[in-house]
């Protein structure tokens, strides 16, 4: 007993030290993942991202991975491979049900086709993002995604140029912002968010107010330590600039201006190159200094077809991805038109198995019809003749007709009965008939014997003789004969069930008398019910 307490301890503590390693290394994990942020080359960014990616057998941490490449493409402007990241990560967190990172991954391929001005594309993301953020947990992360959301959704009104709408939810972003834990990514967030506030204040004229915006941002920013990409830096000095320029501080304008194209251009960012070109046009129009002026318009249409190359690229790869899709889908759908075919040819062959099996049950019961119909006649009273049974489809020995047979040769050398007798017997099973007797359940040779007044061997006699059945074949063919009239002259007997059918004509068994009655007819008591109430139908 003590030995086993200490295998079960032993046991214990091995488990325990197994989870504590696991969630020593989740937690060394997560330590780098946002160390990994903090990193201001994005080609070292990359090579973190991607280590991890092919060492890791953990979904969550390849899915993070990912977010970081997906974010170093961003930072490194490249939106085809940021989206191709991204993307993967939807796919994978879709196939594991982890609604966290579907939305990210949604939000950030909003935010990145908004980046290119691909207005529709991006309404299309943030809505999955929506969808998949229903289920958003109560995690930290879980805060981080929604207030990115709110963010995103805020751009496209900025986009639109719906400037009320976006400040009403860039300041609800922010309050959402303030509730959470003060920390980097809430700084980082907050200052971003501060930043597109001060453009759009800039715009409005509201300068004051935009340079308190700008400068917040830049605070945040720096406090959070979490490296931004070039955009954010160029949209500061840019920002800074214009203030400057309404300001008609020309001089601190250009500086501005020149340090936000210097990052624009280097980073090969088109859209911010875009629009700090525009801004230092304007600037040197209205400083007249129409030297740089002619100096940045080339430089404007290189941008254009930097711009158009982009989008070109980013639809490319749109085209190939919807091909492989389609490709796929060609394929299933092949596999469809096989598997549609095949089972039309089945459904075919079901008819035609159907049809010849109506037909192959039609002939029988048409048989049974005609026979029911047809005079009957007294089926003993034609002693001398021999007479054959009423039922005609009954298998008879006609080899040696008016003879008798082995077995009537047999019994009759073992006794002898008069004519007068073998009358009187087959009058007295006429009657017997005639009464029904037959169902009796309990019904058997000597008890018919006894009925008939005479023993089991003249009885057995007298039914081959004149039925060229056996005992058992004999009242068999009465009761199905009995039940089969019912069926066909009193309709009521046609909603009965089988069992009830059975237990009419003298059999305990449901099973028996569908056997029975199968291979007498030829046709199941069900399906002989079914025609004849067809018939009916039919009739009227």
């Amino acid at each position: 007993m003590v030995r086993k307490s200490f295998y079960i301890l032993i046991s214990i503590l091995l488990t325990s030290l197994s989870v504590k390693s696991q969630t020593k290394n989740d937690q060394d994990f997560i330590k780098i993942y946002y160390h990994t942020f903090k990193e201001e080359r994005v080609d070292k960014m990359l090579r973190i991202g991607d280590s991890i990616y092919q060492t890791s057998d953990n979904e969550d941490h390849k899915i993070r991975s990912l977010v970081i490449m997906g974010t170093a493409y961003s930072r490194q402007l490249n939106a085809s491979k940021s989206i191709k990241s991204w993307k993967k990560i939807d796919s994978m967190a879709k196939k594991s049900g982890l609604s966290d990172w579907e939305a990210l991954a949604n939000e950030r391929l909003a935010s990145e086709y908004l980046k290119l001005n691909l207005l529709d594309a991006s309404k299309q993301f943030l809505n999955r993002a929506k969808a998949a953020g229903k289920s958003l947990s109560n995690s930290i992360e879980g805060r981080y995604i929604y207030a990115m959301l709110l963010e995103t959704e805020a751009l496209q009104n900025l986009e639109e140029k719906d400037t009320v709408s976006f400040i009403k939810k860039i300041k609800n972003n922010q309050a959402y912002l303030e509730k959470i834990q003060k920390n980097e990514v809430t700084d980082f967030l907050l200052g971003k968010s501060y930043l597109k506030l001060g453009e759009v204040y800039v715009q409005k004229n509201s300068l004051d107010s935009a340079n308190n915006y700008f400068h917040l941002a830049d605070k945040k920013l720096r406090d959070s330590k979490i490296k931004s990409d070039a955009v954010t830096n160029a949209t500061y000095y840019r920002g800074l600039g214009n203030i400057a320029l309404k300001r008609k501080k020309y001089d601190e304008a250009e500086a501005f201006l020149l340090k936000a194209k210097n990052i624009a251009f280097v980073q090969k960012n088109k859209k911010e190159s875009d629009f700090v070109i525009n801004d230092l046009r304007k600037l040197y129009r209205l400083t007249h200094n129409h030297e740089r002026l002619l100096e940045i318009s080339p430089i404007k249409d290189s941008i254009d077809l930097l711009k158009k190359n982009e989008l070109v690229a980013l639809a490319d790869q749109d085209f190939k991805e919807e091909s492989a899709k389609k490709n796929k889908f060609a394929g299933y759908f092949h596999i469809l038109i096989y598997v549609s075919a095949f089972l039309f040819l089945v459904m075919v062959g079901l008819y035609f198995y159907y049809k010849k099996q109506k037909r192959k049950n039609r002939l029988p019961f048409e048989k049974i019809i005609n026979d029911l119909n047809a005079p009957l006649e007294d089926e003993c009273a034609e002693i001398v003749a021999d007479t054959e049974p009423v039922r005609n489809h009954f298998i008879k020995d006609d080899s040696d007709k008016g003879t008798k047979t082995d077995t009537e040769t047999e019994v009759a050398s073992s006794f002898y009965i008069s004519v007068e007798k073998e009358e009187e017997l087959v009058k007295r099973m006429k009657d017997f008939e005639h009464r029904h007797l037959y169902l009796d359940k309990k019904i058997s040779r000597p008890k018919m014997a006894s009925l008939l007044n005479t023993n089991t061997k003249y009885l057995s006699y007298i039914i081959k003789k004149y039925k060229k059945l056996d005992f058992s074949e004999y009242i068999n063919h009465n009761r199905i004969n009995y039940i089969t009239k019912k069926l066909y002259k009193e309709p009521e007997y046609r909603n009965y069930k089988i069992s009830y059918l059975a237990e009419i004509c003298g059999y305990s068994s449901h099973s028996r008398f569908a056997d029975i009655f199968k291979r007498q007819m030829n046709i199941s008591p069900s399906e002989f019910i079914a025609q004849l109430q067809n018939r009916a139908e039919n009739k009227f």
